[in-house]
């Protein structure tokens, strides 16, 4: 009888050690690691192949990537326009969950001077003594922060690049914000301001300053919630459930009167989410994932009507001025068919989108090992046409469209100065 208890423990204790070494073998294990460059600098947007065409991940702004069918001998290949590739192959060693680092060099040959042609991008505002920290778009014209080594300036620019007003700030401001009326405000990590102007007698602006401090803690309740307002309501927007849940509510302005706009669930992220919740992974999900926790829907106020694009619901929605439903169009261009019939989401979708004011037009980005194509998104038919290929500009930061033109900006010489550029979009 003893005898059978040690076979029966022996065996129990064989299938205990190798099941999960058989489904280890069978399913593979998440690979996870961090692309770096020489300087130890994260690199966004790096193409994670295996078997050198297969591509399964692209790094997050963290640099980082996971690859949950990993197994020992499988080959990497890294690939970023900016950088030269590597090649890694998968040991024993890299499968125990802790990450791998893969260093990647940067390209040896310097990118060509750019040449003027009739729709490649050109530099917009460029100071040999200043680089451009921040700038937004209004409807008056472009507001920009450029700084020296010694002094920060705030300038107003019309959309010829003249330079309309100008004022020394202190060196702290660093950033821009346009609030949902259109007013701006220039931010330190202290305090924001919002920007004046005193007027002539026919109402022309004259001298620009500052006005109406407000310590950052209380700009934040301010300006936090609320994404988008017409006329009538402010919309405000709050997350829930890890970010996986996401609430917009109708405000109106005296806050007498809520009512909920819209309610999105990533029901298959939630329940995935529910089923395998425990700290580890939690902590893999934020840290290698972090989209996930926090899906993406945006709302944007154009001519008193509100456009709901909810990538998670797979459709666009139009309110009018106080927040009842007009339409809804389908939203399909940021997916594609897998073989097995299954929808998923783009890996080179960024995730963000720009709106042309000016013209009511929609656009989004592309991002294909580090090289950006702007899209025009087709509100009745949810599609997306690409219009400007960036591929010359791998590292170009804040773009913005205005009227037709992508403002974005880049660095210009050695000295890590930064100049705002503008191109015009294809029709």
């Amino acid at each position: 009888m003893k005898k059978t208890y040690i076979i029966l423990f022996l065996l129990v204790l064989f299938l205990l050690v190798a099941v999960p070494i058989v489904m280890k073998a069978q399913n593979g294990v998440i690979l996870q690691g961090i692309c770096q460059n020489e300087k130890g600098k994260a690199i966004e947007n790096a193409s994670v192949y295996v078997r050198d065409s297969v591509l399964v991940s692209i790094t997050d702004e963290n640099g980082c990537f996971a690859y949950k069918r990993a197994k020992a001998g499988d080959k990497f290949r890294f690939a970023h326009v900016a950088y030269e590739p590597v090649y890694y192959t998968v040991k024993d060693k890299d499968l125990d969950g802790k990450p791998i680092n893969i260093s990647m060099n940067t390209k040896k040959h310097e990118l060509l001077e750019v040449e003027v042609t009739a729709n490649a991008p050109r530099i917009a505002f460029d100071n040999p003594v200043r680089s451009v920290v921040d700038y937004v778009i209004a409807d008056d014209g472009i507001y920009l922060v450029a700084y020296r080594r010694h002094n920060t300036a705030l300038l107003h620019l019309s959309f010829e690049m003249d330079t309309l007003h100008e004022m020394r700030i202190s060196s702290s401001y660093e950033n821009l914000y346009k609030d949902f009326y259109g007013f701006i405000h220039v931010i330190s990590n202290e305090n924001a301001c919002q920007i004046g102007f005193t007027e002539t007698i026919n109402g022309a602006k004259k001298d620009m300053f500052l006005y109406a401090p407000i310590s950052m803690e209380n700009f934040y309740k301010t300006y936090a919630l609320i994404v988008a307002a017409s006329d009538s309501i402010v919309i405000t927007g709050r997350y829930a459930f890890y970010g996986l849940e996401q609430y917009y509510y109708c405000v109106t302005p005296t806050a007498d009167t809520i009512y909920l706009l819209e309610h999105i669930v990533d029901e298959v992220a939630r329940d995935d989410f529910l089923e395998a919740y425990d700290d580890r992974f939690y902590f893999f999900a934020a840290n290698f994932f972090p989209s996930m926790l926090h899906i993406y829907n945006p709302i944007y106020c154009i001519d008193n009507k509100f456009y709901l694009f909810a990538y998670t619901d797979h459709e666009t929605v139009v309110y009018d001025v106080v927040g009842r439903e007009l339409e809804r169009y389908p939203l399909t261009f940021h997916e594609y068919k897998k073989w097995n019939g299954h929808w998923a989401v783009d890996k080179r979708w960024k995730k963000s989108m720009m709106v042309d004011r000016a013209r009511k037009e929609f656009y989004t980005f592309f991002v294909n090992d580090g090289l950006c194509t702007l899209m025009r998104i087709d509100l009745p038919t949810g599609t997306a046409k690409p219009v400007l290929d960036l591929s010359g500009y791998p590292f170009a930061e804040l773009p913005r469209v205005h009227d037709g033109v992508l403002y974005f900006l880049y660095p210009t010489g050695n000295n890590n100065r930064k100049s705002l550029y503008q191109v015009k979009i294809e029709p």
